[in-house]
């Protein structure tokens, strides 16, 4: 949708906004398809060529290896779960591990900051775990985070026929204890006890909420919280109830989370689902904290966090289907937002109905959204056996 889509009930408002309906909506939330669709390819084009930087091979012994080069070898080929999914050299954790052994996990540490306060909200991005090397993941969290940690999983054990994660941790109260790393693989005497110590349905997060605690040999213990959501389905993005549950989870996630730890967020790649959570994240505390009120026409807050998110992990927020997501649910709430702190309510329908009234009021518009939709769903189906999430 261009200005022109509003002329006769919009008016133009302080940076960049446009009031829509009495709400002044940013420039970069009013964007058409086109432009979005244009700054997704722009982004993609941005990654390849980083890949591309990443492949070279420095000039001189005095050039310093690039930021993009992507970890290589034996070990990395066997503990991934995907061939085309891999952490930055220079942007990955490595496991605490004797000398000599691998440290190699595929999981990188992001940082976002906030655009006022530049404190950091700090996440860790990993696949899903594959039945081999589980344990790998509950070493990392022993040392990566402090308790309570928090675990979210945007993915199911297995979607459409195919596993997607292996299941790393206590189903039910029924067999409520796992050992982690028995047999002692890397001859350090790190060995841990998991146990499932609550679980729960929560309806409002379509989620699974797991209470797990991690023990060490030494008897020092971890409060992990393990948070399963179950309304991202294969293929798609949350719709409905679905969409505020995801919500919801974000907010969970960071309240039972300690203050000075990163959260642990996997799908199965990585990359897909968990940088499209991560974003999320990131711009509703924007948001929320008033930092996107002024943010002039010549602004992109949306795309800029995916390029800083892209530039830690390569394919964050990896579908263009997902990537509409993040402007969709963000206009959405900045309305609710806006009619919140005025004081107004919506008494005709819920906020989404008056968005799309005020602001998505063409048949255009809304056959633009149903046509990004159709197509990630294509682009996600051919990509076969490859995870796109």
């Amino acid at each position: 949708m261009n200005d022109s889509d509003t002329s006769e009930t919009a008016s133009t408002g302080n940076a960049g906004q446009k009031i829509a309906g009495n709400v002044p909506i940013p420039a970069f939330l009013r964007q058409s398809k086109g432009e979005i669709h244009k700054k997704f390819i722009d982004l993609e084009w941005q990654q390849r060529n980083r890949l591309l930087m990443g492949t070279q091979k420095p000039t001189s012994p005095d050039t310093p290896i690039s930021p993009w080069k992507r970890v290589m070898g034996e070990d990395v080929t066997k503990r991934n779960r995907y061939f085309n999914v891999d952490p930055f050299v220079a942007n990955r954790v490595r496991l605490k591990v004797p000398e000599g052994h691998s440290d190699y996990i595929n999981a990188s540490p992001i940082k976002l900051f906030d655009s006022e306060t530049h404190v950091g909200r700090s996440f860790i991005a990993t696949q899903g775990p594959k039945e081999d090397i589980a344990a790998h993941m509950w070493r990392m969290i022993w040392h990566e985070t402090t308790s309570p940690a928090v675990i979210v999983m945007l993915t199911q054990t297995h979607e459409s026929g195919k596993e997607k994660c292996f299941q790393y941790f206590p189903h039910s109260m029924d067999s409520p204890v796992q050992i982690i790393n028995e047999n002692d693989e890397f001859g350090d005497g790190f060995t841990a006890t998991l146990t499932l110590k609550s679980i729960e349905e929560d309806t409002s997060t379509r989620s699974t909420i797991r209470e797990l605690e991690l023990k060490n040999a030494e008897g020092e213990t971890k409060v992990v919280w393990h948070l399963l959501f179950g309304g991202w389905p294969d293929f798609l993005i949350p719709e409905g109830e679905d969409r505020a549950a995801l919500i919801k989870l974000v907010a969970l996630s960071s309240s039972k989370n300690a203050a000075d730890s990163p959260r642990i967020v996997h799908c199965s790649a990585g990359v897909g689902r968990s940088g499209t959570f991560i974003a999320l994240d990131y711009l509703l505390h924007e948001l929320e904290e008033g930092n996107l009120d002024e943010v002039s026409k010549d602004e992109d807050p949306i795309s800029d966090a995916v390029d800083e998110l892209r530039k830690q992990r390569m394919m964050m927020v990896q579908g263009e289907q997902q990537y509409w997501f993040l402007y969709d649910v963000l206009r959405d709430l900045w309305v609710e937002r806006w009619l919140r702190l005025k004081g107004q309510k919506d008494g005709e329908g819920n906020v989404e109905d008056f968005v799309k009234g005020q602001v998505e009021s063409t048949p255009e518009v809304e056959a633009e959204r149903v046509s990004v939709r159709k197509r990630g769903e294509l682009e996600m189906e051919l990509q076969g056996n490859v995870d796109r999430l």
